[in-house]
């Protein structure tokens, strides 16, 4: 066996952009309000100055208050082996849950749950140590059986199972109660990167055995907060958990705050509004707009701005590969020649330097940058739409998204561009729930899209994969429903290895094949950013159980295990 405790193996490659981000596995986490974070081709607003501007503690944390937080949507509910998280999702999530791995500060996925992950030489088989001495908010021990079954509920459920699809079989031996060995069909080096999210989030059998409702309804995790209230639409509350299992440095208990509440605010100035009036302490914002606003806010001294510096999602339109029209790859092209991202960056705001040709922003270690993504080209695109007319009539489809007037811009200015390359396209927008459920069962044709912000890009295989491309009707995590052979190949080479010039060639034939077969029209990388009230210390996610420094973000989300409130 070798131990792999401290990420030495392939993972590694992760840190070598600085403290990259977290995978977005959480399907939720594409449907977002986040038209406004389109991308664009070098024609819009400058690069922006995203330098963090923060209040330094004037001594030691200190424990005590409350903390309301102003997150951009709600969720379906609060069990992640079942429910469908967005980012707002994962921040109620973090409160009441633990993750079995997180990242360090390079990006490395470490144990944080768990206490150790030990792989055999061939990735077939992996050993989670789970820590020991920690209770569930029921007074359940946290044990490997406990650890098996929170599993074992992603494995068989019909959503997120595709998550864990590569797993065999979860196993606890009696003899060792604190140890999980979990068997794959294939080899999988980067498994603890997987644990990083939603399906890593370790349940309470209690809650598992509750009937569905319940279950979603009343979280019970190991976490820093425990389920106090939730009214869908209004707030989640948690209080302190008083026996939580972390301290920090000096030894004092964490949490530092009494209580924590989650306030959805779907629009983006009325989010920034409340924490402006103090209604909220803290709240999170991709919005290009807004976000120059808050920096400016920050400079007065009136509140303070942190920036998520690591891997981020990208806005895309993603397109049903399975539908007429857009099952012709030669539509799909045209609307990726048709798309003027310059135009789209003087709607959204989208600095320049954050336009997208791939999944991965230049400086990536995955990045190509020889991937063939079409320049815009109007009269190469309308010249394939007229040659598809002539075999089959007109091009006609539906552009959707959620209800957000910024999203709304930026799709009425993409129907605008592709109508004036001859297709003619219906614009429709739906509430995110049914959003995110349209997509997974293939009732769409195109969609405004937020995703794929894995740090190490083996968390969005289960987006890609034909594997879990399912015929229209069915649940199917790669929404755009495109099966390629060459695109299998290359997620499973990269993830049946450690090496990094093996994984970095196989990533480079992904975005080469992908912009092939354009089952994205790639507008932008978004951009996460945090604003809290200037008596908010600790924003971020702060230490690891280890003590060492942890990414301070993942894709936005973040703990508020080390968050604390300086008072006097």
């Amino acid at each position: 066996m070798t131990a792999t405790r401290t990420g030495t193996r392939g993972w590694r490659l992760a840190g070598a952009t600085g403290a990259l981000a977290v995978a977005a596995l959480a399907l939720a986490a594409c449907g977002g309000e986040s038209g406004d974070s389109a991308g664009g081709g070098g024609g819009g607003a400058v690069e922006p100055d995203t330098t963090d501007i923060t209040i330094a503690p004037s001594g030691d944390p200190q424990s005590g208050g409350t903390i309301t937080y102003g997150i951009e949507a709600e969720t379906d509910g609060w069990n992640p082996t079942s429910n469908r998280w967005a980012i707002s999702g994962y921040m109620v999530g973090s409160a009441v849950f633990d993750p079995l791995a997180a990242y360090d500060a390079d990006g490395v996925p470490q144990p944080y749950l768990a206490e150790s992950f030990t792989a055999s030489e061939d990735f077939l088989t992996w050993t989670i140590g789970v820590r020991p001495d920690i209770e569930f908010h029921d007074g359940t021990p946290l044990d490997g059986a406990a650890v098996a079954k929170s599993l074992e509920a992603v494995r068989t459920d019909p959503l997120t199972g595709a998550s864990l699809a590569n797993i065999a079989s979860v196993a606890v031996d009696p003899a060792e109660p604190m140890a999980v060995t979990v068997t794959m069909t294939d080899p999988w080096a980067s498994f603890p990167a997987a644990l990083v999210n939603q399906v890593g989030y370790v349940v309470a059998p209690a809650q598992l055995d509750a009937e569905a409702a319940e279950s979603s309804a009343r979280p019970i995790g190991t976490g820093p907060f425990v389920f106090e209230e939730w009214v869908p639409d209004r707030s989640w509350k948690g209080t302190r958990n008083e026996s939580y299992w972390r301290t920090d440095e000096a030894g004092n208990q964490l949490p530092y705050l009494d209580a924590v509440e989650f306030v959805p605010v779907p629009d983006n100035q009325n989010r920034y509004n409340g924490l402006l009036t103090g209604d909220l302490q803290m709240m999170h914002m991709t919005n290009w707009l807004v976000i120059d606003r808050m920096r400016s806010e920050a400079e007065a001294g009136t509140i303070q701005f942190v920036a998520d510096q690591g891997e981020n999602e990208e806005s895309f339109v993603l397109l049903n590969t399975e539908k007429a029209p857009l099952d012709d790859v030669r539509v799909r092209r045209a609307l990726a020649l048709c798309t003027d991202r310059d135009v789209v960056f003087e709607v959204s705001g989208t600095p320049a330097d954050y336009a997208a040709e791939t999944q991965f922003r230049e400086g990536s270690p995955w990045f190509e940058p020889d991937n063939g993504f079409p320049a815009t080209d109007v009269a190469a695109g309308s010249a394939l739409i007229a040659e598809v007319e002539a075999e089959t009539g007109p091009v006609s489809f539906s552009l959707g998204t959620t209800p957000s007037p910024d999203n709304e811009a930026v799709t009425g200015t993409l129907a605008s561009l592709w109508e004036a390359c001859g297709m003619e396209v219906e614009l429709k927008t739906t509430e995110q729930g049914t959003f995110i459920a349209d997509a997974v069962t293939g009732n769409y044709d195109a969609n405004l899209w937020r995703q794929f912000g894995a740090a190490d890009p083996d968390g969005d295989y289960l987006w890609w994969t034909s594997k879990n491309a399912n015929p229209i009707g069915q649940l199917s995590l790669n929404m755009a429903r495109l099966r390629d052979e060459q695109v299998d190949e290359a997620l499973d080479t990269a993830r049946a290895s450690d090496d990094p010039e093996v994984r970095k060639e196989a990533y480079s034939a992904l975005q080469k094949r992908q912009s092939e077969l354009i089952p994205y029209v790639w507008l932008g990388h978004t951009q996460w950013a945090v604003g809290a009230a200037d008596d908010v210390r600790g924003i971020g996610n702060g230490t690891l159980p280890d003590g060492q420094p942890s990414s301070p973000f993942e894709i936005g989300r973040h703990r508020l295990t080390e968050t604390w409130l300086e008072q006097g």
